[in-house]
């Protein structure tokens, strides 16, 4: 039965037998869990996303107040903003996304079924599939984010190729119109390029063509803001967001800002007595804030709020550089879910997913915790060979992210790791897998 389905002419187009089983897995994974969990989840950040999007559908961004970035928008806009094919698209892009892992630990040296195992181990987290049942980027980031690290272990740090240039060009810029977050990535994918074989004749490279199209997302979205808003910022949230880090310390804030210090401090209490999430408190405080500061536009308060986070963190640079190292940095390697387990028609159902949560999570955290003790191995090793590799250069990148969000927000962290921890368990299976008897297996 199951050797039917594999070699079904639906999947001919697919020569690889071990694609096709994860195509196939990946289909009755979702399929099962849908008749469970047949829900679209939507969460505060959802319905900003719909707002542009629906402003997207009817062409018109004119007095658009900036909140998101169009990349996520994008994939709503082709659904005509119904969330159903959303979902059904993010579906679609998670199989895919399995696809390219297997495809990644080839690269690294894996052979078939240790990679399509590793797939499955991978694909099997089901917060995997509650990301994509949800309207958030992450699902989207994820897809994007893989395709770019598959095409960095096709040795592309040592090849000159105009074309694998572009679309890694174009890949990244549209990973920032969904996150402008990630504008950092192409800048240390370049920095290597020209470090690995550093000359003053190669500094200037065609690599530098990876950051033409993420500038010009980053910087032309920003534009458009400008002319809508007055403020030349990539997300109109990004003052509000600085402003979070400063919950512990509020009290620091100077008196230009006592209104807001007030209105702040007596919102953090309240969540800390309804044992909230207390990186929220901000947020629970805007219509306070609109009143007692009378900035109804949303650009503004926001804008305020910045100057408020900077001239506190300039008040309190020993509480902020605690708050950044030993709570947002330390939440970036926990582990989040996304889902609303009040949906799961059977409560008995219900309870066996969150056993399996109970289980996964923890293994999840290993892995994480293990990729930060390998760490002082790869430095090691680095000062030994002298050799920038593909595996330093992922590393680089997953702890820049891990230092940058927790230097510019507080609150649900983890997200931020969500993109990269697939490659956190590959990065320490390859790691065993040179050191161990553990993948010594005849090759297929």
């Amino acid at each position: 039965m199951f050797e039917k389905l594999i070699n079904h002419k639906w999947f001919r187009f697919v020569e690889s037998r071990e694609i096709r089983i994860l195509i196939l897995f990946g289909l009755l994974f979702r399929i099962l869990l849908s008749l469970f969990y047949l829900n679209i989840s939507q969460f505060p950040d959802s319905s900003s996303f719909m707002v542009l999007a629906n402003r997207m559908l009817e062409f018109n961004l004119i007095d658009y107040t900036g909140e998101r970035s169009p990349g996520y928008p994008l994939l709503i806009f082709l659904a005509f903003g119904f969330k159903p094919l959303v979902v059904l698209y993010q579906f679609v892009i998670g199989i895919l996304t399995t696809v390219v892992w297997f495809k990644t630990l080839m690269n690294f040296g894996f052979n078939n079924r240790q990679s399509l195992w590793i797939a499955f181990f991978l694909q099997s987290f089901i917060h995997v599939y509650f990301y994509e049942t949800s309207i958030l980027i992450e699902s989207l980031a994820l897809f994007l984010i893989s395709l770019i690290f598959y095409q960095l272990t096709t040795k592309y740090l040592e090849e000159k190729n105009f074309k694998k240039d572009l679309l890694i060009g174009l890949l990244l810029g549209f990973l920032v119109l969904v996150k402008p977050f990630f504008a950092y990535i192409p800048f240390i994918i370049y920095a290597f390029s020209v470090l690995k074989s550093f000359s003053f004749k190669n500094f200037i490279s065609s690599k530098i063509l990876i950051l033409f199209f993420p500038l010009i997302a980053y910087f032309g979205w920003s534009y458009i803001n400008k002319v809508n808003t007055g403020y030349f910022v990539s997300t109109t949230y990004f003052g509000l967001n600085l402003s979070q880090n400063c919950v512990h310390f509020a009290e620091k804030a100077p008196d230009e800002f006592a209104t807001i210090r007030t209105i702040y401090i007596k919102n953090r209490e309240a969540a800390l007595a309804e044992n909230s999430d207390v990186a929220m408190a901000i947020w629970r405080a805007e219509q306070e804030l609109i009143e007692a500061t009378g900035l109804t536009y949303f650009p503004d308060l926001s804008n305020e709020l910045g100057r408020f986070a900077k001239a506190t963190v300039g008040n309190a640079p020993k509480e902020y550089c605690y708050q950044v190292v030993f709570v947002s940095w330390i939440d970036f390697w926990k582990t989040y879910i996304c889902w609303n387990p009040e949906k799961f028609k059977i409560s008995e159902i219900r309870i066996f997913f969150e056993f399996i949560w109970v289980i996964q999570a923890p293994i999840l955290l290993l892995f994480k915790l293990l990729f930060i003790g390998l760490l002082p191995i790869y430095i090691i090793r680095f000062f030994k060979t002298k050799q920038l590799t593909t595996e330093i250069l992922l590393y680089k990148i997953i702890f820049a992210s891990s230092i940058l969000q927790a230097i510019v927000t507080y609150g649900t962290n983890a997200k931020y790791s969500y993109p990269f921890e697939y490659m956190m368990v590959i990065l320490v299976l390859l790691e065993l897998k040179r050191n161990t008897m553990l993948f010594k297996t005849k090759t297929n």
